[in-house]
């Protein structure tokens, strides 16, 4: 995957402001509830959607996402209709 990653963007504060919506040290805050809360997910939820009834969830080596800060940083690529991370956290991970 030739995408961003957050090590490449975290040294540039105002692109990362732009990009994200929210300042590094906001990020940095955002990621460990995220993260309990993608792990809690995935624990009983595939990816697609489906109940998880075999194996658990584990990142793999080649991951397109392998660090938290990377997967929490997809969300507004992914999902520019909602157009920041506050929106997301605040709506799909805090209720």
């Amino acid at each position: 995957m030739a995408g961003l990653r957050f090590a490449e963007l975290h040294s540039r504060p105002m692109e990362f402001l732009d990009f994200t919506s929210v300042t590094l040290d906001e990020f940095q805050q955002l990621v460990p509830p995220f993260e309990a809360a993608f792990q809690a997910r995935l624990a009983t939820w595939r990816m697609d959607g489906k109940p998880r009834t075999a194996r658990r969830f584990t990142v793999y080596q080649n991951c397109p996402l392998p660090t938290p800060e990377d997967r929490l940083l997809f969300i507004p690529t992914v999902s520019p209709a909602k157009n920041s991370l506050v929106y997301f956290i605040s709506h799909d991970l805090v209720g």
